[in-house]
């Protein structure tokens, strides 16, 4: 995925775009699923599930710019990023900040949100800011799985919070090297905060959010599950990016690897589910 080509942009930025410009000049491609793009849409958007957009790039015009748009902003960000990628002679490429609801005046200010993480100076903080980064992440899921055992979004989310678990015995090898007398994973993993939601929201604030947003909670949960991994993906890319050692630089380009892994799991559960 490209950090640098995808621009973030308002719906009133959006607005004033189209129209300033030919419908000829770019495509609004809506990236949720068909019922909900059944239920509610911009007008002129045109409908391609995420879980298809990999496979159908090709179909897109290069000489366009594109508008990536979904409910909230989560999915869309993470198909301007792919597209960002896989298209390079592509033109410009933006996200609907906000989404559907941003466009049609609703507030997504309550739908919980990943902090921007800033790394601290220093390999062995950018380490511990990654742990705690893995530690949040597996908190919000295994609270998840706490409060819907047994579904297939569980079984969704067991792997995530697995995997999460297996990054941060990985970032904690690379740190212990660099300690006198280390503590054990264990213990230094209990203690990590994971406060990584905006504001330190509580999970069971975030957990009566999602349920409040009106959508089915898998809908929800993996909106907020692409939110987390994306973070993830663009902390260790750009850590992988800046760091002159070599291992290190292979952890977190590894790691970066598996998070994009994850979005693209969280992709198919959500064509799975909908």
């Amino acid at each position: 995925m490209s950090e640098n080509r995808v621009v973030d942009a308002t719906p009133e930025s959006i607005k004033a775009y189209m129209n300033d410009h030919a419908d000829s000049e770019y495509l609004l491609l809506d990236v949720r699923e068909p019922k909900e793009y059944e239920q509610a849409h911009i007008p002129g958007a045109r409908l391609l599930p995420l879980g298809q957009l990999e496979t159908r790039l090709g179909d897109l015009p290069e000489h366009r710019d594109i508008i990536f748009a979904c409910r909230s902003g989560a999915r869309s960000r993470v198909a301007a990023h792919m597209a960002a990628e896989k298209m390079p002679r592509h033109q410009r490429l933006y996200n609907l900040e906000g989404g559907i609801l941003g466009w049609q005046g609703h507030t997504v200010t309550d739908f919980p949100r990943v902090r921007l993480l800033i790394l601290e100076e220093g390999m062995q903080q950018t380490l511990l800011a990654a742990m705690d980064l893995e530690k949040g992440a597996w908190n919000i899921y295994r609270h998840i799985l706490e409060q819907y055992p047994g579904t297939a979004l569980a079984r969704t989310i067991e792997y995530l919070s697995q995997a999460e678990m297996v990054h941060a015995e990985a970032l904690y090898d690379a740190w212990k090297e660099q300690e006198e007398i280390p503590p054990r994973f264990e213990d230094l993993f209990e203690g990590l905060k994971g406060e990584i939601l905006e504001g330190g929201m509580a999970l069971e604030d975030a957990m009566r959010r999602l349920e409040s947003t009106m959508v089915p909670i898998d809908l929800a949960v993996y909106e907020l599950a692409l939110d987390i991994e994306f973070t993830a993906y663009d902390l260790y890319r750009y850590a992988g990016e800046t760091t002159a050692d070599p291992a290190l630089k292979k952890l977190f380009l590894d790691i970066s690897e598996g998070e994009k892994k994850h979005m693209n799991t969280i992709v198919g559960a959500l064509d799975t589910a909908f």
